[in-house]
């Protein structure tokens, strides 16, 4: 057994297409339930906001991740500005991101099979999460070139919905809901705009965890030049089909029939009237983004309780890897836990658990970005963040206003977050005191 994972296994494209996969499941589902809240107008200003703060973040984070390429990321950041306990917080809040991410990912996976195969559910969710984890037992390099092409695959299929939907928009449908009583309530904005404020956290649903490209800083070759360029190739494309999906989706199908659908891409064909050979292929594309999603979520969450292991945050079993170098202890245990969580169906706010966890983890790195550049200002920065600290400072106030909005959303599953990471620093706490 080894402590050390494969250098240099990945290049700058395998970094953007983990960085799409990491988030395509969110182009398939998730986004359309923040019309629930804040209608479309509110899902249009959440979808910009989440822009602008993901803009910020990666630049931020890509100044970390060349000066301190460690698969921690999030956390070896912190605890190089803060300390351990920094980095206790922190690895615990971006794996219950992750893990969050695998579970309700499987569950729109089993959303959208049941169309194709007729099943869905605890039969699915089971299914895909031993596929997967075995094939990721195979290693890394092997794994993100076939995350590869099934995340080309999903990119095509939006590219098939957008066609068969932007014709049949209609200016109507984007406000065929009734507004409500709230402050600032209108036909664009249902919900006022404390609406919009809770459509934030699904309004990040096109970027969410991209950020995760960080956690393969110590597998990427020439991490300098190929980190900051896998992430903003990533951001990009993610950006340009946020823009179309919020468009042709709601514009052709309505709000009110998207609004709270695991599938919103094939419920939008469907109500679009869009040929059945149509439907058919955007359904099996949507699985293969699914898929690709939950391959990439189950990268994150293994390297990163690979790393938090190492470092004594986590048990030290997960910490090590097998012959093939891969962490096959930390790809299975929190899998079972994610599987679990998958069970039990909870889409909408097993995704508010995720968002609320990744955005208190931007709370708790970002800082790390003032402090190295103070106490470390003569180390080599290959990469500098444009605008340095108030960059940072801007995806600070953002992700701050994200975490707010999440107890706006949904307050019992957003407090389930800060209870989880309680239990996780107590653990790291007593394993602590045991050491010494």
């Amino acid at each position: 057994m080894q402590n050390t994972l494969r250098e240099g296994a990945v290049g700058w494209v395998l970094l953007a297409s983990l960085g799409v996969s990491y988030v395509i499941a969110g182009d398939y589902s998730a986004w359309n339930f923040g019309m629930q809240h804040g209608g479309w107008g509110g899902l249009v200003l959440a979808v910009a906001f989440g822009a602008a703060m993901y803009s910020a973040l990666l630049a931020s984070l890509a100044e970390l991740a060349t000066i301190i390429p460690e698969a921690g990321a999030g956390s070896a950041f912190a605890e190089r500005a803060f300390g351990p306990v920094a980095a206790c917080l922190t690895g615990g809040c971006i794996l219950i991101e992750y893990c969050a991410a695998a579970a309700v990912v499987a569950v729109f996976v089993g959303a959208y099979t049941r169309p194709l195969l007729g099943i869905g559910g605890p039969a699915v969710i089971l299914g895909v999460f031993l596929l997967f984890i075995a094939i990721h037992a195979a290693g890394v390099g092997e794994a993100l070139r076939v995350l590869l092409g099934m995340t080309i695959v999903a990119l095509l299929g939006l590219v098939v919905f957008v066609a068969a939907t932007m014709p049949l928009i209609r200016i109507e449908h984007f406000t065929d809901v009734a507004a409500g009583g709230a402050w600032g309530a209108s036909r664009w904005l249902p919900g006022g705009w404390i609406g919009v404020w809770a459509a934030l956290p699904f309004g990040t649903a096109f970027f969410l965890a991209v950020e995760g490209v960080a956690m393969a800083a110590e597998e990427t070759r020439d991490p300098h030049r190929n980190l900051p360029r896998g992430m903003f190739a990533a951001l990009l494309v993610l950006a340009a089909f946020a823009v179309l999906i919020v468009v042709a989706g709601p514009g052709a199908a309505g709000v009110r029939g998207l609004r709270l659908v695991d599938d919103p891409i094939v419920a939008g064909l469907q109500a679009a009237g869009a040929a059945p050979w149509v439907v058919r292929v955007v359904n099996v594309c949507g699985l293969a983004g699914l898929l690709a999603c939950l391959f990439s979520a189950i990268f994150g969450y293994s390297r990163l309780a690979f790393a938090l292991a190492r470092a004594w945050y986590l048990p030290r079993a997960l910490g090590r890897t097998n012959s093939r170098m891969v962490p096959l202890t930390a790809i299975v245990v929190p899998g079972i836990l994610a599987c679990i969580l998958a069970l039990t169906g909870a889409a909408e706010e097993i995704f508010v658990l995720m968002v609320s966890a990744g955005t208190l983890s931007y709370l708790l790195m970002l800082p790390a970005h003032w402090i190295m550049r103070r106490r470390a200002a003569d180390l080599p920065r290959p990469y500098r963040t444009p605008g340095g600290v108030w960059t940072a400072g801007f995806a600070w106030c953002a992700s701050l206003v994200s975490f707010v909005a999440c107890f706006i959303a949904n307050p019992l599953w957003s407090s389930v977050t800060i209870c989880l990471l309680a239990l996780f620093l107590v653990g790291y706490l007593v394993r602590r005191r045991r050491r010494r």
